[in-house]
Order: C-alpha cells, then sequence, then structure tokens
C-alpha cells in the first residue's frame, strides 16, 4: 500500500448535530473534508457525551490490536486514557499521484463512529491543555485496505463511551466486533 495516504472522510458538523442529536458550543465548522493525522476531527467523548467536539487525531498514540495481541501491554497503553468515538463517512486511502481512492465504511449510513481513545496534556511553558485524540485499528482481511479502525455501530457508542466497561472488558467488547 506505499503511495496510499490515510485519511478520514470527515462529515460537516451539521450532519453530525443532527444524525446524534448533539449540542456545539460555537459556529458550526466546516472541517477538513479529508483530515489525516495533525488535523482536527469531530468525537464525542465520554466526559462530555451529549457534546460535538474537535480534537487533533494523533499519529504518536495510535494503538493498534494484532491477532497476536499481548494483553497486558494493551491494557497498560490503554489504561491511563480516557474514550471517545470519532466520527466520519469513512475510511479512505487516497493515492494522489494516481487520483485513486479506496473507501472503507463497514456499516450503511452516511455518519460512521470509529472507536477511539483521548488525552489531555498539560503544557507549562504554553500555561495550556493540548487535547488529542486517536482510534483503535485492526488488519482487515481484504489485503487492499491492510490496517483500519474499528468502526462501532450506532448502538454501540453507550457501551464504548460509557463508564460501565473496565478495561478488561473493553478489549472483549473490541474483540466482539466485526
Amino acid at each position: 500500500m506505499q503511495n496510499f495516504k490515510d485519511v478520514l472522510n470527515i462529515p460537516s458538523s451539521e450532519s453530525i448535530l443532527e444524525v446524534l442529536n448533539l449540542t456545539f458550543n460555537s459556529e458550526v465548522e466546516n472541517a477538513n473534508p479529508h483530515a489525516t493525522f495533525g488535523f482536527s476531527v469531530p468525537l464525542v467523548t465520554d466526559e462530555c457525551p451529549s457534546k460535538l467536539s474537535y480534537y487533533p487525531l494523533s499519529k504518536a498514540s495510535l494503538i493498534a490490536l494484532q491477532e497476536n495481541l499481548d494483553e497486558e501491554a494493551f491494557i497498560e497503553r490503554i489504561s491511563n486514557k480516557k474514550f471517545c468515538v470519532i466520527i466520519c463517512n469513512s475510511f479512505d486511502k487516497i493515492n494522489e499521484a494516481e487520483g485513486q481512492t479506496i473507501s472503507y465504511r463497514p456499516y450503511d449510513g452516511a455518519v460512521s463512529f470509529i472507536a477511539g481513545v483521548w488525552d489531555v496534556t498539560e503544557d507549562p511553558l504554553m500555561g495550556a491543555s493540548l487535547y488529542s485524540c486517536t482510534f483503535l485499528t485492526v488488519e482487515h482481511s481484504d489485503q487492499q485496505f491492510g490496517r483500519v479502525p474499528y468502526f462501532l455501530r450506532r448502538d454501540q457508542i453507550a457501551s464504548w463511551i460509557g463508564n460501565e466497561l473496565n478495561i478488561e472488558q473493553r478489549l472483549d467488547f473490541l474483540s466482539g466486533i466485526n
């Protein structure tokens, strides 16, 4: 999959607000339609499940689940994170040189949901809180896709961002997702 850039195809904030019946405390943003790492992406967090937020997508904290998963390492990496659902239309692999796009969206519907984690870091030099998020990935059985995010169905959102699951239960929850 060389020459392909992984991006999230981002819906408008208006679409997200309408689909999920959320609030947004500023003017509705027109997000970059092809967000990659470093761009802000729309999400709903466990701390504010009724509010749409935008956090930068971080590749440094990308959490990949593999077939031979080291559960202890996964639990250690995810235990200090908070949970979110990143909202997109699709996960795309774009080859700009050849004008080719491969889109992945496992469930029907214009708006899709990815299991993610978020974090906040205090920057003492700037005296500011820096927010970031990332999504969980898994190797797709179709080689053309490579690694893809864990997409959730709409009825799984509350379970992922809710506080009722501990870390081990979250791992079990993810293993039950197709």
